[in-house]
Parts: structure tokens; C-alpha cells; sequence
């Protein structure tokens, strides 16, 4: 079974159910699964400059797939800095890119960044995450969300309840 998705980054354990069933890379996918290690990041400061910085890149990744609805940056800082640290510098890159990719694409793709840090299911996350590409874009939006925001709830009902 293969998602119509494709892993991308570095190689988080968590994300490691997603990259089995990714698709092969000879089409264009629908979502894109970025995944940023800042365990080596010295302070929050760095931590969340340096997931800033990749979310820039990603955006210029996800501009080359022209069917791209989703993108999903999963980072970790390895519980080297309190919980939530990153989570503003996470939503304002997801709003940026959110709204760079809507207007050079002319409509909406999904964008979540996710702290992962401390979440050691893979298979959950795969699920969360294949929820959120089988349904339709604009669902999200752009959201920051932490791992616990989404153990017993989708993607898209979390960030609705961010919304209200």
C-alpha cells in the first residue's frame, strides 16, 4: 500500500510508518511530510530560527509539485527546551507559507507544523496524517499544533478547535 505522499527532511523515528508507505516520487504527490531534527540547536532562540529557516526551504520544495493540497513539517527538539517552545515561531511559518504558496499557486494548501518531540507513535501519526491528505484542502489552513493536540483527535478537528 502506498499514501499519495511523499517524506522529506530528516529522518525522524516517528515519522519512519510514513516513508514505507510513501509514494514512489514519479508522480506528484498530494501532501508533503517534511520532517527537522533541532536537537542540536544550543538555545530556543536557534531552535526556532533554524525551523523558520526550513520551513523557507520547504516552501520552495513544495512549489515544484503542482498537486500539492498538504504540507506537514514534523520537527522535534528532543525535550532540550520546554514544551511548546517553538510552537509561535512553528504557526508563523505555517501562516507564511500558507500564504505564499496560496498566492503563487492561486488556492489554498493545508499547512501544519507539528512538535513531535516525545511522541513515540509512529503508527498514530501515520494515520493522523493520512486522515488529513484523504480530505479536501482548506481544512487546516495553517496551524501550529503540538503531538498531544492530536492523540485523540484529527488533524483538521484540532485545528478547528484553535480556530474557536
Amino acid at each position: 500500500m502506498t499514501a499519495d505522499l511523499i517524506v522529506r527532511g530528516d529522518q525522524l523515528p516517528v515519522l519512519l510508518p510514513l516513508a514505507v508507505v510513501q509514494a514512489s516520487g514519479a508522480d506528484s504527490p498530494r501532501a508533503l511530510v517534511w520532517g527537522l531534527d533541532l536537537r542540536d540547536e544550543r538555545s530556543r532562540h536557534a531552535a526556532q530560527k533554524r525551523l523558520r529557516q526550513v520551513c523557507q526551504e520547504v516552501e520552495r520544495v513544495a512549489a515544484i509539485y503542482p498537486r500539492l493540497t498538504h504540507v506537514l513539517v514534523a520537527y522535534t527538539h528532543g525535550g532540550s527546551l520546554p514544551e511548546g517552545s517553538c510552537l509561535g515561531s512553528a504557526a508563523q511559518a505555517a501562516t507564511r507559507m500558507h500564504s505564499t504558496l496560496e498566492r503563487t499557486r492561486g488556492h489554498s494548501i493545508d499547512v501544519v507544523t507539528l512538535d513531535v518531540t516525545g511522541w513515540e507513535d509512529g503508527e498514530l501519526l501515520r494515520d493522523r496524517v493520512l486522515e488529513t491528505v484523504t480530505t479536501a484542502r482548506d481544512a487546516a489552513g495553517d496551524v501550529a499544533l503540538g503531538w498531544h493536540d492530536i492523540v485523540d483527535t484529527s488533524i483538521h478537528a484540532a485545528a478547528l478547535r484553535q480556530f474557536y
